[in-house]
């Protein structure tokens, strides 16, 4: 099988020659990888990305919530860049009005964007001081006729012929974050708990957006992509953040629009969420997602036995190599045991792609990771 085939048959919880892998990680560590294996200059990663993944034995590179990052698309945007002292978040956030600073990593050098600063609508003391359809008349600064590659000059058809890509979408379909983001996490998560018809209205806007979004962007891309990709982080190490009555309730329903226009149009639907997804994971199940994304095994109760028993027969899983504490903290031969543990677990039956849970930590030793590899490839 070549990597695609192994992938969608994975996906598609069909047999597989061997079990698929991706590579994901933060850009630093990226970079450091591609020194390891003498690629120049090391952060071209799109240009290095094939006779990357064939030296390390990696099927695809995959970003947070897409298989194939580098053949993501995303509608051009047509509006005006963040202004000062805010900035580009790197993931479309600013373009509907969320705001992000730029803060440093202590001791490391590192920038990196955090969205949900200065939230427009923290003001807002009832349901009526959320106006009624403000994020729709935001759809008109994206162009769903020009939908472009973010990491190369390639255009949806080219990618689609290619034997090596799988073509993905999935822009600003994060709920409960977005709603987080307008708001203010806490406030948010306040009304969820004190004031329900003030969350209700809230949510009600951003779904009907994110819908509204999803439709155009999936049509734009009908017979070119295969896989929609989403996250919404709504859990954490010990649970949901809120109770599972509002995530059916609320949440629910709009991503089982998301799920059924990308099936409508032929696509795989994945759901990253990070933490101990145990109370909405059957929800959305049942609500048709093909792959659960991160698979993070030091949350509560996240154990990959269990995992496997629960969930094994009902969806895809990719990750389950822990970013939090696995890569980070343990030999290169305690990550192979791991390894070779998903391989005994689900064999060559499909629904699983094993990679890091998330984009590896730029602190992960590199002989951890290549051990991931190292231990897929054993026979």
């Amino acid at each position: 099988m070549v990597p695609k085939e192994r992938i969608l048959a994975a996906i598609g919880r069909r047999s597989v020659d061997r079990i698929p892998t991706s590579f994901r990680a933060h850009k630093v560590l990226a970079e450091r990888m591609l020194r390891h294996f003498d690629f120049e200059p090391p952060g071209e990663f799109a240009r290095h990305q094939r006779a990357f993944l064939a030296r390390l034995g990696a099927d695809f590179w995959s970003s947070g919530t897409k298989v194939d990052r580098f053949s993501t698309f995303t509608p051009k945007y047509l509006g005006p860049p963040p202004q000062a002292p805010y900035v580009d978040d790197g993931t479309s956030f600013y373009k509907i009005g969320i705001n992000a600073r730029a803060e440093s990593l202590p001791g490391s050098g590192l920038t990196y964007p955090v969205p949900g600063v200065d939230p427009p609508l923290a003001a807002a003391a009832t349901s009526a001081d959320i106006p009624r359809g403000f994020l729709l008349p935001k759809l008109e600064a994206f162009d769903f006729a020009s939908m472009v590659n973010p990491y190369r000059a390639l255009t949806p058809a080219e990618a689609a012929a290619s034997p090596e890509a799988l073509v993905s979408v999935g822009t600003l379909s994060s709920v409960f974050m977005i709603c987080c983001y307008l708001r203010g996490m806490e406030a948010f998560l306040m009304d969820l708990a004190g004031d329900q018809r003030l969350a209700e209205r809230l949510v009600g806007e951003v779904g009907e957006f994110v819908v509204e979004f999803n439709r155009r962007e999936v049509e734009a891309m009908a017979g070119k992509a295969v896989y929609y990709g989403t996250w919404d982080d709504v859990a954490g190490q010990e649970g949901l953040l809120f109770s599972p009555r509002l995530f059916v309730e609320l949440f629910l329903p709009v991503y089982r629009r998301l799920i059924d226009n990308a099936h409508r149009h032929g696509l795989f639907f994945g759901w990253h969420c990070c933490g101990s997804v145990h109370e909405a994971l059957p929800a959305m199940i049942d609500a048709g997602i093909d792959v659960f994304d991160v698979v993070q095994t030091s949350a509560r109760d996240m154990e990959l036995e269990g995992l496997y028993r629960r969930y094994g027969r009902h969806v895809c899983f990719h990750g389950a190599i822990d970013v939090q504490k696995d890569l980070v903290g343990k030999t290169p031969e305690e990550i192979r045991r791991i390894v070779r543990r998903v391989k005994e677990l689900w064999g060559n039956r499909g629904g699983i792609i094993l990679a890091p849970s998330h984009e590896t930590l730029p602190d992960t030793p590199l002989e951890n990771l290549l051990a991931v590899y190292e231990a897929a490839a054993e026979a």
